[in-house]
């Protein structure tokens, strides 16, 4: 069996449910979600509760593979075919044979290599490269990405056919910050492992978990995960405390704020082009706004009509009334654009 879903939420239920009710079949899966949400870990259970079980969980993430190679890694090669080609291989797909396939950020392939895939998919069946014949193969394909593919389309990223192809069964997993009931399970199982393994006896604070709860987690799980096991090393006591807990995203986030700050200011965009729509388009994060409208309120010394001006949003009495990003609830920023 797969690592085990976590969480109580509506989110963790659903999620659970789609991995028995896409065990049941062989067609691909398609699962989409930000990077870190556990893609790779809801493709191992579907499988591991599938009749393929007793064959190979083979995750590859398309990304990592460079794109003179992926073809040979996924379809095998013969010998002498290419110049570091010293002898014939098996590629991954006919190694999956009797199991799962998982072929994790799929958006990054290049249209080439989704027509090959496809063709895979709908015949069963692979030509090594250098081969004139094609080989059969038994394997199922879950597939993952954390791009917009119909935006991928759109842009001639992606081929409409192969899209079509693997979304059949379709899980769009939620971000850890929309799911934030789960997050003091994923912590109290996060420590446990981590008190096994070290042979410790450590907790998490109520300090400190209030410090986690406030956090966005822009890398999700993964990022939770990473945060878990320094603080369990940092921590020279029994409780993990807040000074215990540093947040990676910390200096990623400042640089975004950085850089929009000077195309705004050193090169005139306005904020509705730089900000508000990559905000709606949640290419931006909450967190990032909040950064960037509190570090451009500390320049004006706290005036919102000098901020409008600032940033190109507009100077009018009007449009002030309009740009109603200051209102804060729940450490969320709301903007409106009438």
């Amino acid at each position: 069996m797969g690592p085990e879903i976590i969480g109580k939420s509506k989110a963790a239920m659903e999620i659970r449910a789609f991995i028995l009710k896409a065990a049941r079949s062989d067609y691909p899966v398609l699962l989409c979600g930000e990077t870190g949400v556990g893609k790779e870990v809801v493709a191992s259970n579907i499988h591991h509760l599938s009749k393929r079980k007793s064959g190979p969980f083979m995750p590859v993430n398309c990304a990592g593979i460079p794109p003179y190679l992926i073809e040979s890694e996924l379809f095998g090669h013969r010998k002498g075919s290419f110049t570091d080609a010293k002898e014939d291989r098996t590629g991954l797909i006919e190694a999956a044979y009797g199991g799962t396939i998982f072929l994790d950020e799929i958006a990054e392939s290049s249209l080439g290599l989704q027509a090959k895939l496809l063709r895979t998919i709908e015949r069963q069946e692979v030509r090594r490269v250098g081969e004139s014949f094609q080989r059969k193969v038994e394997v199922r394909f879950i597939f993952a990405t954390n791009r917009k593919l119909e935006k991928e389309i759109k842009k001639g990223n992606f081929r409409l056919d192969f899209y079509f192809r693997i979304n059949i069964l379709k899980l769009d997993i939620p971000p850890l910050r929309e799911r934030r009931e789960d997050i003091p399970l994923f912590i109290e199982n996060l420590i446990r492992e981590a008190n096994i393994e070290l042979k410790e006896n450590k907790r998490m604070s109520r300090a400190g978990l209030e410090k986690l709860l406030g956090y966005s987690f822009p890398g999700n799980i993964r990022e939770l995960e990473n945060i878990l096991k320094r603080a369990f090393v940092l921590s020279g006591k029994k409780e993990i405390r807040p000074e215990d807990i540093v947040f990676e995203s910390s200096q990623e986030e400042e640089e975004v704020v950085m850089r929009l700050y000077r195309e705004m200011v050193s090169k005139g965009k306005s904020f509705w082009e730089v900000v508000h729509v990559p905000f709606l388009q949640r290419d931006l994060n909450r967190r990032q706004v909040k950064a960037l409208l509190s570090f451009g309120l500390n320049e004006t010394k706290g005036s919102y009509k000098k901020l409008l001006s600032l940033f190109h949003a507009g100077d009018s009495e009007k449009d002030y009334k309009k740009w109603i990003f200051s209102r804060l609830v729940e450490g969320n920023v709301y903007i409106y654009h009438a």
